[in-house]
């Protein structure tokens, strides 16, 4: 049976910077200049070094941006015949950069570097946990635009972790989002208080564990209860689980790192 759930979102937390860059992707896919397109060209291959520096396979992910950035920036004519690929180019618009912009209060080096190092480790946890995944032509949304192919945005969701152990999916704003510990504690506060209420239920055999990436998710599932019918409520699937994990589940699913983590918040939420 399949049951549903719509959960008290005051406490849901999406994480502000992978907002913003759904923003940021947006805008520039109309408003982007060629000098910005070179930015996001230089620091990506600066990324790129770091990989190979560390002796680090370089994501699949990192180098597909590279692409597209060096198929935009070859259409202009400023680079129609320059070698944008050479390592010198790479250095020498990057240090001029630096120089050009050495009069800021901001040191511009030392947030480069910052972004440099940052894009590092969101390449780096795409590829750890969501790189292998397939990528679909299919234009889900019929806007032509495959950034909104549901794995691509969960790939991107995954590369800024930053260290979260737990994820959901958002079923008012349809998007993935990590949870703080303190966030999905106080939301687990308030779910204990309806489970006492018989208006929610936690059912054990719903507790299950989902390879993806060759990374172990282990799930618990909220789900509605209806009293005056005495029975699970009104039905609905839970949409990023299908279209990620291929489950075919209602209610609202956490997805936790560590097994122990997931029985620990099911066992206090049903004592």
């Amino acid at each position: 049976m399949f049951k549903k759930v719509i959960p008290d979102c005051k406490y849901s937390n999406i994480t502000p910077r992978y907002i913003e860059e759904m923003y940021d992707y947006e805008d520039g896919k109309e408003n982007q200049d060629i000098e910005y397109i070179l930015s996001r060209y230089i620091t990506n291959n600066k990324v790129k070094q770091m990989f190979i520096n560390k002796k680090q396979k370089i994501p699949n992910a990192l180098n597909i941006e590279i692409q597209k950035l060096y198929d935009i920036l070859k259409q202009d004519n400023h680079f129609t015949y320059i070698d944008i690929t050479n390592d010198t180019f790479i250095d020498f618009i990057y240090n001029q950069s630096i120089k050009d912009n050495k009069h800021n209060i901001i040191d511009i080096e030392d947030k480069l570097k910052q972004e440099i190092n940052n894009k590092y480790k969101i390449y780096r946890d795409i590829d750890k946990y969501a790189g292998e995944l397939p990528k679909s032509n299919i234009d889900y949304y019929g806007t032509g635009d495959k950034v909104k192919n549901p794995i691509d945005r969960f790939s991107k969701f995954m590369g800024v972790k930053n260290g979260a152990k737990i994820f959901t999916y958002h079923h008012r704003l349809n998007e993935w989002g990590w949870l703080d510990a303190d966030i999905y504690k106080e939301q687990f506060k308030q779910y204990k208080k309806q489970i006492k209420n018989k208006t929610i239920v936690i059912d054990v055999e719903n507790n299950d564990e989902h390879l993806l990436n060759g990374i172990k998710w282990y799930s618990l599932c909220i789900q509605k209860w209806d009293k005056d019918e005495d029975d699970y409520g009104e039905m609905n699937i839970c949409r990023g689980s299908l279209d990620v994990f291929g489950d075919m589940i209602s209610g609202y699913v956490y997805y936790f790192e560590k097994k122990a983590d997931r029985d620990n918040a099911y066992n206090w939420l049903v004592k």
